[in-house]
């Protein structure tokens, strides 16, 4: 199963507060998770803000970049996605939803959850797509 994680879900798991079972996904041989140049310069955008610094340790972010590299499959964005989606900075992901093509995007944007789907992908909460695969054993 193809899945792309929106920002917010990567930025959860590095404070490490509500999605410790992130890595187990990761870890998971039927599951591959895509990250594009765009996904990650975005993170590396909000975790640089100096509110993150109490919560984000050089460390972590270090350990961060290099388990995505690790784990993730790096995807360019060669389709130019066209949505109604409220924030057309969440754009970019949806082009790289279409550019892989993935199975799912998950995202805690209420503005993608509202959007509930982009052509014909499921755009799921994290608890529904933990669910989802729990349903689903490798």
């Amino acid at each position: 199963m193809k899945v792309l994680f929106d920002t917010n879900l990567w930025i959860s798991f590095m404070i490490g507060k509500r999605l410790l079972s992130l890595a187990e996904v990761l870890n998971r041989q039927d599951v591959e998770v895509y990250v594009s140049k765009q996904l990650l310069d975005e993170i590396r955008t909000v975790i640089s803000r100096p509110k993150f610094d109490k919560l984000i340790s050089k460390e972590t972010r270090f350990y961060f970049f290099e388990m995505v590299y690790d784990v993730c499959q790096i995807t360019n964005i060669t389709i130019q996605a066209d949505s109604p989606i409220r924030d057309i900075k969440d754009l970019y992901l949806l082009s790289m939803a279409e550019s892989v093509p993935v199975d799912y995007i998950v995202s805690g944007d209420k503005d993608l959850i509202d959007l509930g789907s982009h052509m014909n992908i499921p755009i799921l909460k994290y608890s529904e797509f933990i669910t989802l695969i729990k349903q689903t054993r490798p």
